[in-house]
C-alpha cells in the first residue's frame, strides 16, 4: 500500500523558501517538491537543479501544474498578498510566510481569496511547531501554572542591517517582532489593544544619524489587561538569540537560551557552550514540522492551526508599533 504524496511547490526559493523546498523534497515522507519558482532565474535553475525539481519561469506556471497542491509562498514580503491570493484563487492550499501582508487591506483580500473557495491558507509564525514553545503551550492550557499574566520576548538577529533612515522600524516590525507579537497572542489568548513602540540606533558610528533603528522596545497591553514586553534588536554579534517567557499566576514557563550541540567545556576561567548562529539552525526542526503539519492537513482537510486571522492580528499590531515610533505615544491596535 503506498502513501499518497502531496505535490509542493515554493514561491521564492531564497534563503527561506530553499528551506521549505528542502524540506518538500528531503525531509517529509508525505511531501514531494513538484516546481520551484523565483524572480531570479538563476536562482531559481540552480535550487531546481539541486532538489530534482523543475524551475518555472513565472509564477503562473507553477500554478498551472496540476500535480503543485500546496504552494509555500516564502518571496520578498511585498509580493505576499498577491502571490498567496493567485494560488489560493486556484484551489491551492497556501503556507504563507510571515507578514501575510503589509497592510489590512491585503492580508483581508487574502483571508477572502481563502474563504471563497476550499483552499487552505496557514501563516508561517514556525516557532509555535518549535517542541519548547508547544510544551510550554501545553503547560498553559492544561491550567498547571495557573492564569497567563505577562510574556517577555527578547529576539535578537546576529546580523546588523544598515537600512537608510527612511525605512524606519517598518522592517523590524514586520520581519521580527511580529514572531513575539503572535507568540503574545498565542500564550495570553487575548488580543492587543496597543502598542507603544520606542526605538534606537545602537553603537554611535559616525554614521548613526543616517541609519534606520536597529533596536526597539514593544510595551504591549491586552484587552483583558495581560502586558506584554517585547525587545528587537538587530546586531547581537555573539549569536542568534531567541528567548520568552510566560509569567502565569501560580508558576512561569520560560523558553530559550539553548545551546547549538549539547558540549559544555568546563575551564578555570569559566564555562563554555556555543550558540546558534541563526534561525535556519534555531528552528530547523520546526520548519520541518510546519510543512509536515500543513502536508498532513491537506490530505485530511483539518483546518490549519495558524490562520489568516492569526496572521493578520500580527499585522495589525506591527502596524501599530510602526505608528507609535512616529507619533511618539501607544496606539490602538485596529480590528
Amino acid at each position: 500500500m503506498t502513501t499518497e504524496r502531496v505535490g509542493v511547490g515554493v514561491a521564492g526559493v531564497g534563503l527561506m523558501g530553499r528551506r521549505h523546498a528542502e524540506n518538500a523534497a528531503w525531509h517529509i515522507p508525505g511531501a514531494r517538491l513538484v516546481a520551484v519558482f523565483d524572480a531570479d532565474r538563476t536562482v531559481a535553475s540552480r535550487v531546481g537543479q539541486e532538489l530534482g525539481a523543475p524551475a518555472c519561469a513565472s509564477l503562473d506556471e507553477l500554478l498551472e501544474n496540476d500535480g503543485v497542491r500546496v504552494v509555500v509562498v516564502a518571496s520578498p514580503s511585498r509580493f505576499h498578498a498577491d502571490q498567496a491570493v493567485a494560488a489560493l484563487t486556484r484551489g491551492k492550499d497556501v503556507l504563507l510566510e510571515k507578514p501575510m501582508a503589509h497592510s489590512l487591506a491585503d492580508c483581508d483580500r487574502v483571508i477572502h481569496a481563502a474563504e471563497r473557495g476550499s483552499a487552505r491558507l496557514q501563516i508561517g509564525f514556525m516557532r509555535r511547531y518549535d517542541a519548547a514553545y508547544a510544551e510550554a503551550k501545553r503547560l498553559i492550557v492544561s491550567g498547571a501554572l495557573g492564569e497567563p499574566l505577562f510574556f517577555r520576548a527578547t529576539h535578537r538577529d546576529r546580523e546588523a542591517t544598515h537600512l537608510p533612515a527612511a525605512r524606519g522600524v517598518v522592517d523590524m516590525m514586520f520581519e521580527s517582532a511580529i514572531h513575539d507579537f503572535d507568540l503574545s497572542r498565542f500564550f495570553l489568548a487575548d488580543e492587543i489593544a496597543t502598542v507603544a513602540t520606542s526605538a534606537a540606533v545602537l553603537g554611535h558610528t559616525p554614521d548613526a544619524h543616517e541609519r534606520a533603528p536597529n533596536a526597539a522596545l514593544n510595551a504591549v497591553r491586552f484587552v483583558r489587561g495581560a502586558l506584554a514586553d517585547i525587545e528587537t534588536y538587530w546586531g547581537a554579534l555573539y549569536g542568534y538569540d531567541v528567548r520568552s517567557e510566560i509569567v502565569c499566576a501560580t508558576g512561569t514557563a520560560m523558553v530559550g537560551q539553548q545551546q547549538g550541540t549539547r558540549l559544555e567545556v568546563y575551564t578555570p576561567g569559566g564555562a563554555i557552550h556555543d550558540l546558534f548562529p541563526g534561525f535556519l539552525e534555531r528552528f530547523g526542526d520546526a520548519y520541518r514540522e510546519e510543512l509536515a503539519d500543513f502536508v498532513g492537513g491537506t490530505l485530511e482537510r483539518r483546518p490549519p492551526p495558524v490562520t489568516g486571522l492569526d496572521g493578520r492580528a500580527a499585522v495589525a499590531a506591527a502596524l501599530a508599533g510602526i505608528a507609535s515610533y512616529a507619533s511618539g505615544r501607544a496606539e490602538g491596535v485596529a480590528r
